[in-house]
């Protein structure tokens, strides 16, 4: 059940109050310590579900803290999963022989922690069967706590400022006083706080230098050049990505305001450093704030997250003459977003789901402040026709998929055409010209990909839309570079599709 006591040990700062955050926001009782030291002193008197532990801490390490805890009977039966850099059969070995319940690789995946832990809490829960339940939430505890987004700011600027000093330092103590023991306890903490900071291309960086690191001897050659990339990573996060943002979104972006509002901290986290990547200026308000307000006029596009904490508010009002003048996008889950009023649901250009990928995110932001498509085709009379004489192309070589896609189109007046590969799709739709066409990416012969990039090429004025069972950056670039209008991750629901689809013919 929701609620459960759980204790963070790290002695990263931010990874403990970044983690924290996360899981109170899931609903949890947690408690932090910075060392196994002060682990072992707060078990004393707090008798947590589940302990989080990150296996390099200084003094006694998270394995010694793990078996300290598996030989003492009163808390042997805590759950004690460990957080390791590393993701190798002897990390996972080590983790096991310890008496860990089970590990978690940095970094860490800010939007499946939860679901981890509950994984996790949950087997514990099957193995006590019978024994007296875990004692009840203290209700003075807040459900959720929060830190400001300026103060995720000034920590992701402290984590590049500290981090390209120490790079740029060791690079000097090469010739020199280099500690390496030192210098991987410090590259350990970066791989998870770049992590939870959004810098995923300094966590990747940081895991090699690590790994270079635990060779002896050192391979001096291969240590400088991996830490003068991660120096530059430090220097110009926004060159270190992993996945390239296109130039015309970084064109359509830069310089931009785009007002987030009441976004979950992680998710205003990582959305923040996506932004910063296109150089927009981010702007925060909460849903408490009036949309109308001089500060939103000055804005290019709003951001607003859809959930029980936000319903209601002025942002999410058909009324509110945010929609008439600003871009909308509308974020969450998507039976949040499915379960607006039609009316809310028209306001938004467009719809950002959860598990979104920051590339998809710019690229949607892209799509709403930009006056034009980027690399579509240009809008038809066709293309905004009624739904009664609306025509659509359905491509897909899942039979189910056709036979379900089919029947829901049709059941909204739409006319529709099916094929089961990219060459018969492509030779209908140059023959009847539809409306839309809904393509599936993974088809035989030619995929989804081929077909828009004909499409294209043949100037068709249809809109695409891409059926992909994956949710991969350069999957979302790729597809949306090539012309498309937008996309869905399988499986789908039918009415998430035709909310998509309406969204798409009213342009």
């Amino acid at each position: 059940m929701p609620g459960e006591p759980i204790l963070i040990v790290d002695d990263t700062p931010v990874n403990l109050k970044l983690t924290r955050i996360i899981l109170v926001n899931e609903g949890y009782k947690v408690l932090t310590a910075a060392s196994a030291e002060e682990a072992i002193e707060l078990l004393r008197g707090f008798h947590p579900d589940l302990v989080l532990a990150d296996i390099q801490l200084p003094g006694i390490d998270g394995l010694e803290l793990t078996r300290r805890i598996k030989r003492d009977e009163n808390t042997r039966d805590i759950a004690v999963v460990a957080l390791t850099a590393f993701a190798t059969q002897g990390d996972e070995q080590k983790a096991i022989d310890a008496g860990c319940d089970g590990y978690i690789t940095k970094p860490i995946d800010t939007r499946a922690l939860g679901a981890r832990i509950r994984a996790f809490l949950d087997r514990r829960a099957e193995s006590m069967a019978g024994l007296a339940p875990p004692a009840s939430p203290d209700p003075a505890s807040p459900d959720k706590i929060a830190i400001p987004a300026a103060d995720l700011l000034v920590l992701r600027r402290r984590f590049l400022d500290e981090g390209r000093e120490q790079a740029r330092q060791w690079l000097l103590d090469l010739d020199g006083q280099f500690d390496a023991n030192e210098a991987a306890r410090v590259v350990h903490q970066w791989i998870g706080a770049g992590g939870l900071l959004g810098y995923t291309a300094i966590s990747r960086l940081a895991r090699e230098v690590a790994a270079i690191l635990l060779e002896r001897p050192l391979d001096q050659t291969q240590l400088r050049e991996s830490l003068a990339n991660l120096a530059m990573a430090f220097t110009s996060p926004r060159d270190a990505r992993d996945a390239a943002v296109p130039e015309s979104v970084v064109e359509a972006l830069s310089g931009k305001r785009i007002a987030l509002v009441g976004l979950p901290v992680n998710e205003a986290q990582r959305l923040s450093v996506a932004l910063e990547r296109s150089e927009a200026e981010v702007v925060f308000f909460a849903p408490a704030e009036q949309p109308n307000a001089e500060e939103v006029q000055a804005c290019h596009a709003v951001v607003v997250h859809v959930r029980p904490e936000t319903a209601g508010c002025a942002w999410l009002d058909s009324s509110s003459p945010l929609g008439g003048y600003r871009p909308l996008v509308l974020a969450g889950s998507r039976e949040s977003l499915l379960a607006l009023d039609q009316a809310v649901q028209s306001m938004a250009t467009e719809f950002l789901m959860d598990s979104w990928e920051p590339e998809e995110a710019l690229v949607r932001l892209c799509h709403s402040v930009s006056a034009r498509q980027i690399a579509a085709a240009p809008s038809t009379g066709g293309n905004n026709a009624p739904l009664g004489r609306t025509t659509v192309l359905l491509a897909d070589d899942d039979p189910t998929v056709l036979t379900l896609v089919r029947a829901a189109i049709k059941n909204f007046g739409m006319e529709c055409y099916t094929a089961a590969e990219g060459r018969s799709a492509l030779e209908t739709i140059r023959r009847i010209r539809p409306n839309l066409a809904v393509l599936d990416v993974n088809m035989p012969g030619m995929d989804g990909y081929e077909v828009l990039a004909a499409i294209r090429a043949d100037k068709i004025p249809v809109r695409v839309m891409l059926l992909t069972a994956r949710q991969q950056e350069s999957d979302v670039i790729r597809g949306f570079m090539l012309g498309a209008d937008d996309y869905v991750v399988k499986p789908f629901s039918p009415m998430e599709l035709m909310a998509r689809l309406k969204r798409l013919l009213s342009r």
